[in-house]
């Protein structure tokens, strides 16, 4: 069971969840494949996103469907640069909604950033 299922399962939620034409994903970490959190700042934004990409392609959505991205970051605004260029890459060209919140912990020591998203399913 991947580290999402398992946490799904523990604390009772979904990391996305479709209403209508609307994608809303739950906040994403970048753990690594075995759970741990990676010390480098920009290997976690990497894999944040990835976790995104991810859930977004489940659904046939991209990038580009995203609406809104809300951010929430430790020691906020070190390593904006990083996250500013892993973002980038990214939404490759997406220009969503977008709020950034400083916050004193998430949830596991070590991780710098989650990230929540609702994008809009095209039709098809």
């Amino acid at each position: 069971m991947s580290v999402g299922k398992k946490w799904e399962e523990e604390y009772g939620y979904s990391d996305i969840v479709r209403s209508g034409d609307l994608l809303f994903i739950s906040g994403q970490t970048g753990l690594e494949a075995d759970g741990s959190v990676p010390t480098d700042p920009s290997r976690q934004y990497d894999l944040t996103f990835a976790a995104i990409g991810g859930l977004l392609a489940e659904h046939n959505a991209s990038p580009q469907d995203l609406v809104e991205l809300v951010s929430f970051h430790i020691d906020y605004p070190q390593h904006m640069q990083e996250f500013m260029e892993s973002k980038a890459r990214f939404q490759n060209g997406a220009r969503p909604a977008w709020t950034a919140v400083g916050v004193a912990a998430l949830g596991k020591p070590g991780i710098l950033l989650e990230v929540k998203a609702i994008a809009r399913i095209r039709p098809e």
